[in-house]
């Protein structure tokens, strides 16, 4: 009866949050916020934009205020998020760490729109079995603080990115920066010190 109880009430959770998602204008807003504020055990103002999908809401953790423009997509089932105090994420960021792993952001950071942080990546080695079959290699990415991750930048699982540092519009990040750096291009490349 006991885990009968615990489904429905998580799929009564599910119905009502896809319902708030899409509420309009600033009632719309006010409204995701108390939800989760309550959701995330926060007492922090955020905004939280139209059309933002949390899944397995209870693997994420926002540390502060937070700000999540319109489209935001996480999703932490199978892995974690963890975003601290006063981190700002534009329009379309998809933050995914589906297949194991863990995506930590420090504070103060900002994150373009269309940005893209998975953990996981195919497998693809073998060829006599197809690739989705192969699963996948899972490694956490870290962003530091103050950090800036520009327009549709993609970080992949394995990365560390220093406090301070700058990502640039469209790069892929396949290897660690080091803190106050500038990196752009695919793959990111140090270009410049900040300090």
């Amino acid at each position: 009866m006991r885990s009968i109880l615990i489904s429905v009430s998580s799929e009564i959770i599910l119905w009502f949050e896809a319902f708030i998602r899409f509420l309009p204008g600033a009632i719309g807003s006010r409204i995701r916020r108390a939800w989760f504020n309550w959701r995330f055990d926060l007492n922090a103002k955020h905004f939280i934009g139209f059309g933002t999908v949390f899944v397995l809401a209870d693997s994420m953790i926002f540390e502060g205020r937070v700000l999540l423009a319109e489209y935001c997509y996480f999703n932490a089932d199978g892995g974690s998020i963890v975003v601290g105090n006063n981190v700002a994420f534009n329009r379309g960021v998809h933050i995914n760490a589906a297949c194991g792993g863990k995506i930590q952001i420090g504070n103060n950071s900002l994150i373009g729109p269309g940005v893209v942080m998975r953990t996981a990546n195919h497998q693809f080695s073998r060829v006599d079995i197809n690739i989705q079959e192969q699963g996948h290699i899972v490694a956490d990415i870290i962003i530091g603080s103050d950090c800036w991750i520009g327009a549709n930048a993609i970080v992949l699982g394995g990365v560390r990115i220093g406090n301070g540092s700058v990502v640039g519009a469209g790069s892929v990040v396949s290897r660690d920066i080091p803190p106050m750096s500038v990196a752009v291009g695919i793959p990111a490349k140090v270009i410049k010190n900040r300090m």
